[in-house]
């Protein structure tokens, strides 16, 4: 599977009927088992570029499309935000198994495939417990698997860490790559943290003002930042 941003703009209208240009001609592909960082400033267009994507938003011009799909298979997402939006009335099992009801997965099919995901995110021994009984970095753990259950050709996460202390993002980030190697699954990953973008992307595509400033590996950004931006953005 490769999924493929072909030169997508993206374009609001303002409260004044102002026309607010939001992404100028985006491209970028994402090979299988890829995991793609976007990092930069808010309001760059990042998380805009995401929802596209989910197509939760439709583009002003340009296309985003899958190729390389076996036929007839319709490409699945998930999606993890930094709210992780669990049911407080459900508990983490329950929670999990959303995703698979929604789709209409029998129950006797679920439950192997939720203990697989919950044990996999760290959370055996709290399938019963509610979202309230969980710390942050647990919720979250929650809203990956939740995700991920659905068994997703691509996982789109837009600053899923955002919102917990730095020992736990530095837990969790850890805990991402190891599932993106175990699981093989193509993450595209949205954050305005350079050194979270530089630690988890196998490429990173800096963006600034809509656009795209630089798209390397973390190794080139570091070594070749390509514009001054880039380069202060590095030095921070």
């Amino acid at each position: 599977m490769k999924l493929v941003i072909d030169n997508v703009s993206k374009n609001f209208i303002d409260p004044q009927g102002k026309q607010l240009s939001v992404l100028e001609n985006v491209s970028l592909t994402v090979h299988s088992e890829e995991f793609v960082a976007l990092v930069g400033p808010s309001g760059c267009g990042k998380s805009t570029l995401l929802n596209l994507t989910a197509g939760l938003l439709s583009p002003s011009d340009g296309s985003i499309y899958f190729t390389d799909l076996t036929e007839g298979h319709t490409p699945a997402m998930g999606i993890v935000f930094q709210e992780t939006g669990l049911f407080p009335w459900r508990s983490v099992y329950e929670n999990i198994a959303f995703g698979l009801e929604a789709t209409g997965v029998p129950k006797t099919a679920q439950k192997e495939r939720i203990q697989h995901y919950i044990n996999l995110v760290g959370l055996g021994g709290f399938e019963k417990a509610f979202p309230h009984q969980l710390s942050g970095g647990m919720r979250q753990r929650v809203g990956i698997a939740r995700a991920l259950v659905i068994n997703p050709d691509l996982l789109l996460m837009d600053e899923p860490f955002g919102a917990v202390d730095e020992i736990t993002r530095s837990t969790l980030q850890d805990e991402i790559l190891r599932i993106h190697h175990q699981e093989n699954i193509t993450i595209i990953f949205v954050t305005h943290d350079i050194n979270e973008a530089l630690k988890l992307g196998s490429r990173v595509m800096v963006m600034d003002q809509g656009k795209v400033v630089q798209l390397a590996s973390p190794r080139e950004i570091l070594e070749h930042p390509k514009t001054e931006f880039v380069r202060r953005l590095v030095q921070r």
